[in-house]
């Protein structure tokens, strides 16, 4: 599932959205030896195919390209896609900058360890081209499209798109779509809005959001997440 696979990644100027998929999106931590800890809550909107689970993140800035981190994903209700730990990479490479307009490529790569033992370990890779244009101080509109593969033991590999869409329309409101082609528990359109709670519109993102599955209505989903930033090492360069 989407959840399980990336980072939610935060700038210090203008803080990204928090993503269903927590990408595509262009940001990275605002230095490097700065970190960011989140929880999510994903709820299934009904009683059946249930996908409800507890997540729990953390990323550093490694270098000024570089972001690692790691998943802790708790999966009740679902055996099929049971509990793991994801380690997760993102890169930023700057590609155009001209005035009020940006645009990046990330590449980035996930591989999920299930805590079974039985269950063989995911690997994808992704990479997005980001465009950003500044409207003001804390205003900003993003458009993100890109690609995944996935690739599981003994499964047949897939392929997909994926997308995205921001805008922040001041210091705290933003609203969020995401799409990511593909069948399977989590692909869909997803949608919401972010509110950054704390320090004028830099941290403590609070995050809501609808997801429509690809597949089937049957498996819409609920998302909430609430993050924090903050420097793990290290003196402001």
């Amino acid at each position: 599932m989407k959840a399980t696979l990336l980072l939610l990644l935060v700038s210090l100027p203008g803080f990204a959205q928090i993503s269903f998929f927590n990408m595509p999106n262009p940001d990275m931590l605002p230095d490097v030896g700065y970190s960011y800890v989140e929880f999510d809550r994903y709820q299934t909107v009904k009683s059946n195919n249930t996908v409800n689970a507890s997540v729990f993140r953390a990323s550093f800035q490694v270098t000024q390209y570089l972001e690692a981190g790691t998943n802790w994903w708790f999966n009740e209700d679902n055996p099929s896609d049971p509990n793991r730990v994801v380690l997760a990479t993102k890169w930023k490479v700057n590609v155009f900058n001209s005035g009020k307009f940006t645009m990046t490529f990330h590449p980035g790569s996930w591989t999920s360890l299930y805590f079974d033992g039985e269950t063989p370990m995911k690997n994808i890779v992704y990479g997005f081209m980001g465009l950003n244009h500044v409207e003001g101080p804390q205003s900003y509109t993003r458009l993100m499209l890109g690609g995944y593969g996935k690739f599981i033991k003994d499964v047949r590999s897939t392929y997909g798109l994926i997308g995205g869409f921001e805008h922040r329309f001041n210091d705290h409101i933003e609203f969020v779509v995401d799409y990511f082609q593909g069948s399977g528990e989590g692909f869909g359109l997803a949608a919401g809005v972010v509110y950054y709670a704390a320090e004028k519109g830099h941290n403590l993102p609070l995050y809501l959001a609808y997801q429509w599955d690809n597949d089937s209505r049957e498996n819409d989903l609920i998302l909430f997440q609430i993050g924090y930033f903050f420097r793990a090492w290290g003196q402001k360069s």
